[in-house]
């Protein structure tokens, strides 16, 4: 038998992939010369235009929570009603207090001891309490809204002031025209040019993001990295190629960070905050950094992400629970609820989607990792 070493047939690919070690996968990650960075210090904000910023606390509607409560069609991506009780028996006297509809106080107090006994012992001060249909006769439904409100800043920005800034009208039209489309930015110049003021909601945010701003869901899934990248193009985590496993008992929205990496490494560059103010639209990665991290940054570690908009304000959702809505924050807020979350681990990358984005977006599926 010969063997023509010009043409390598398949016994000598096969013994060149011995050799050469296994191929790089897309969700690889090349060696990075930028560190994580560890103090909130590290940001700085291109654009810190005016504006009046005003504190809400948004409700889950009484609607969404019998729904959640009911779960008619038995959907398993639907979350049920959940907070964390104390196993104490004066914090749980406390919580039926706060929850009870009038004159069923001590039957929800033996609901909720019913409910911890089941779940047995722990060491744990309060465990996790899930309602249903059968406990909603004995909540004050409003209450319960109160118990899981979020905040959420509702921002408007001052058009005058912002005109009267040397080179800030201009600055802000360039970055939001990287994300916005031509008739959104049309209008957003319309108000402009009139004075009026400028809502970050109802003007400044790209569609999906506008349209689910304040608001809470019923399933479990969507979560954080889902909202990122709906925020650049509300198809992305629909494509097949993005988002492509379905994962039991969750939302098909759910993006996991395989994914979220993968589109990241593929549409996105890294830019140093140390170098290089934040600018609308740019991806904010929180990482729980291990203590001797390899060189190579690993999807793993990802905990979070947010979109940065301007000023102190970033958008996001806070995780795959219908209990987190989507909301604004600030930096420094969302900044300090990881630190608490993940203590001296906490670290952040910073990234900027590409001009050329859609066309690099990979086909093959042959690199995924589960």
């Amino acid at each position: 038998m010969r063997f023509n070493l010009l043409k390598p047939g398949p016994l000598l690919a096969l013994a060149y992939l011995f050799i050469a070690g296994p191929l790089p996968a897309v969700t690889d990650y090349e060696p990075t010369t930028i560190p994580f960075s560890r103090e909130l210090s590290d940001f700085k904000a291109s654009l810190t235009p005016a504006v009046q910023d005003d504190l809400e606390k948004i409700t889950i509607p009484l609607k969404k929570i019998r729904l959640r409560l009911a779960n008619p069609k038995k959907d398993p991506t639907i979350e049920p009603i959940a907070l964390m009780v104390s196993r104490s028996e004066s914090g749980l006297q406390s919580m039926a207090e706060k929850l009870a509809a009038a004159g069923k106080k001590e039957e929800l107090s033996q609901r909720l001891l019913a409910k911890i006994k089941k779940a047995g012992p722990s060491a744990k001060d309060s465990i996790r309490v899930e309602f249903d249909a059968e406990d909603a006769p004995l909540l004050n439904l409003k209450a319960l809204a109160k118990e899981l409100a979020k905040e959420n800043h509702v921002v408007r920005l001052n058009s005058r002031e912002l005109l009267s800034e040397k080179g800030g009208w201009d600055e802000l039209k360039e970055q939001l025209s990287y994300v916005l489309s031509k008739d959104q930015m049309a209008k957003i110049q319309k108000k402009v040019r009139s004075g009026s003021d400028l809502s970050l909601d109802d003007d400044l945010l790209p569609p999906f993001s506008k349209r689910m701003a304040g608001k809470f869901i019923v399933y479990r899934g969507p979560n954080c990295f889902h909202a990122s990248l709906s925020f650049f193009d509300q198809q992305l985590p629909k494509n097949p190629e993005v988002n492509i496993k379905e994962e039991e008992g969750y939302h098909r929205s759910m993006i996991n960070y395989d994914e979220l990496w993968r589109v990241i490494s593929n549409q996105f560059y890294e830019i140093d905050p140390r170098n290089a103010p934040l600018k609308y639209g740019d991806l904010l990665v929180y990482f729980q950094v291990p203590e001797t991290p390899s060189k190579h940054i690993n999807f793993k570690w990802i905990r979070h992400t947010s979109v940065y908009l301007f000023g102190p304000y970033v958008y996001s959702k806070g995780s795959k629970s219908p209990n987190t809505p989507y909301t604004v924050k600030t930096l420094g807020e969302e900044w300090k609820v990881w630190q608490d979350m993940v203590p001296k681990a906490l670290g952040m990358r910073i990234y900027r989607r590409g001009s050329d984005a859609n066309a690099r977006l990979p086909q093959s599926r042959d690199d995924w990792i589960y």
